[in-house]
């Protein structure tokens, strides 16, 4: 069978949630399928570690200035047909093959339309419209994911499978000794600071997040920062006013950190906080959980069903609710290791194998 894949969203250099889903999908289904030949779509030159994979993987470069996925991409697959075609995201091209899987990973947007632009919020409802309604299988990333498609788009449930993703087998606890060196470079200490990591957008809550930070530090005068690192995403403007308010009170912020340094970031902290309104999953919660660290996510969206119950829930729409779980952990030792130690067997259960399996099987169900 031959399988085609956009792989053009698996070549950027800082990849975020989507990117790292395909880059680590094509590899690891290269190391389970030596049977069936891949296609891989870029638009602009492959990274060299593409160049590498086995002999069923063809790589094709389309370049194309501008709308790729519906007019370079559409061509090559009337031109040259596969038997399945894949996409990461829920994009499909307008023309493509009759077997086609595409991946949603959330419909924030349908949710919180004033965080995105006119013509994104616009291209994101109807390509995902027409995803779900002419895909043949549908791969959702969790169980809310899949809910909120059938209630929103009508999409019919028996073609949805919920695939979750994989870590980094890298991820794993550093004691002082190997964390430190990192941490200096940032200018933190070990285990005195409290890790927020994402990108700068309204769903992740960030202002009530640093409110509830300053809370503690007012009434419980801690001495922990609150350390937010990520990208810069959708009206991340009034979001870094209010980090740079509140600076001085322990608040900073770090930008895009390298994946390398951030099994250090994580093993690094105190804790790890995710109060998001809306999470199609939540990759950083379940790193730091790799990692050894205890996390305090939102009791809603898709963080309960990654967590478990491994993990503080609070509600993310009270600010007392996000400081009083934080409290729970900064003062409660006991409560600390003994999350630390079901974090751990809790992320031990995704692996990108067992995605990469799971999605294959839905491709080849698919022909």
């Amino acid at each position: 069978m031959k399988i085609g894949i956009e792989a053009e969203r698996a070549n950027v250099a800082n990849p975020t949630g989507v990117e790292r889903y395909a880059r680590e999908l094509i590899f690891h289904l290269a190391k389970l399928d030596q049977h069936n030949q891949y296609v891989l779509y870029f638009r602009t030159e492959p990274r060299t570690e593409f160049k590498k994979l086995p002999a069923n993987f063809q790589l094709k470069v389309l370049p194309f200035p501008m709308v790729w996925t519906q007019t370079r991409l559409t061509l090559e697959l009337l031109l040259h047909p596969v038997d399945v075609f894949f996409m990461a995201i829920q994009a499909l091209p307008f023309f493509h093959p009759r077997n086609s899987v595409i991946t949603v990973h959330d419909i924030a947007y349908e949710f919180f339309p004033k965080a995105f632009g006119g013509f994104m919020l616009f291209y994101l409802k109807l390509t995902t419209r027409w995803g779900v309604w002419r895909a043949k299988r549908i791969v959702t990333v969790s169980d809310v994911t899949k809910h909120d498609i059938v209630r929103v788009y009508g999409a019919n449930e028996k073609k949805i499978t919920t695939v979750h993703l994989g870590l980094n087998p890298e991820l794993h606890p550093e004691d002082y000794s190997k964390v430190q060196g990192v941490l200096d470079k940032y200018g933190l200490s070990y285990k005195k600071y409290i890790l927020f990591v994402s990108t700068l957008q309204p769903r992740k809550n960030i202002p009530k997040l640093i409110d509830a930070y300053l809370k503690l530090k007012k009434e419980h005068h801690i001495e922990e920062k609150l350390v937010i690192a990520g990208g810069r995403g959708w009206l991340w403007e009034p979001i870094m006013k209010k980090i740079d308010e509140a600076k001085g009170s322990g608040v900073m912020y770090l930008e895009y950190v390298p994946q390398s340094d951030l099994t250090s970031l994580y093993s690094g902290a105190v804790m790890l906080t995710q109060p998001s309104i809306y999470e199609g999953f939540g990759f950083p919660p379940l790193e730091a959980m790799a990692c050894g660290t205890p996390v305090v996510v939102s009791n809603i969206s898709s963080l309960p069903e990654v967590v478990g119950d491994a993990g503080v829930l609070v509600d993310p729409n009270s600010v007392n609710s996000i400081a009083e779980g934080m409290l729970r952990l900064l003062v409660n030792k006991e409560l600390r290791d003994k999350l630390s130690e079901q974090g751990i067997a809790r992320a031990a259960e995704f692996t990108w194998d067992k995605t990469a399996s799971e999605v294959l099987k839905i491709i080849e169900e698919s022909k």
